[in-house]
């Protein structure tokens, strides 16, 4: 039996509005923007399968952690309404999507190169709360001062990662965290910061 579901209603219109939600996002890491559609493929949550709506397509190869490579109405509807080519490898990722539980590092995934930097990875990071949880505070472009966030349902050894084995800019993955109708971006060339109880993790 077909698990396909209905994608966006108007797809080049609501493509364009979620487009514009993103980069709004992109230009203010940290701040929490929500996605207004409904549609929602497998178990992805509604703002990373607007995110792939919008964003994934025939030329853009997606890597699916282990929780979402064996959701096969998440996978249907990915070949049925986006056609991108699933890949094996991190390395040759344009996009991937994965649950911050199961994410360790940033090891495996293109960070591009030389003449292409812009060419990495963009990690889709499925958590638990983008309301509750861990405190990131941010620094860089698109931000006056610093800015935070919060994020619940990140591996410890991720968030480690975040603030100590980034690679640096223009190098890097860009990541979008998404949780329910959420997403927060945090782009590679954002600084970040682990707020602890007792001290300033760096």
């Amino acid at each position: 039996m077909s698990k396909i579901t209905a994608g966006f209603d108007s797809p080049v219109h609501d493509a364009q509005q979620v487009f514009r939600e993103l980069m709004e996002a992109m230009s203010r890491p940290g701040k929490r923007v929500s996605l207004d559609y409904s549609t929602q493929f497998g178990s992805a949550s509604l703002a990373a399968t607007q995110v792939l709506l919008t964003l994934a397509d025939n030329a853009t190869r997606l890597w699916l952690s282990p929780h979402f490579g064996t959701d096969k109405a998440l996978i249907e509807n990915i070949r049925f309404h986006c056609s991108s080519p699933l890949t094996e490898l991190k390395s040759e990722s344009v996009f991937a999507l994965v649950r911050g539980s199961e994410l360790e590092e940033f090891e495996g995934f293109n960070i591009g190169d030389e003449q292409y930097p812009d060419k990495s990875t963009t990690l889709i990071i499925e958590v638990d709360s983008l309301t509750e949880g861990d405190t990131l505070s941010f620094a860089g472009p698109g931000i006056q001062s610093t800015t935070e966030m919060k994020v619940k349902g990140l591996n410890p050894l991720f968030l480690l990662a975040l603030v100590t084995k980034r690679s640096h800019f223009p190098h890097g993955v860009d990541i979008l965290f998404t949780s329910g109708s959420d997403v927060i971006a945090l782009p590679r060339s954002t600084a970040v910061t682990l707020e602890t109880e007792e001290a300033t993790c760096m």
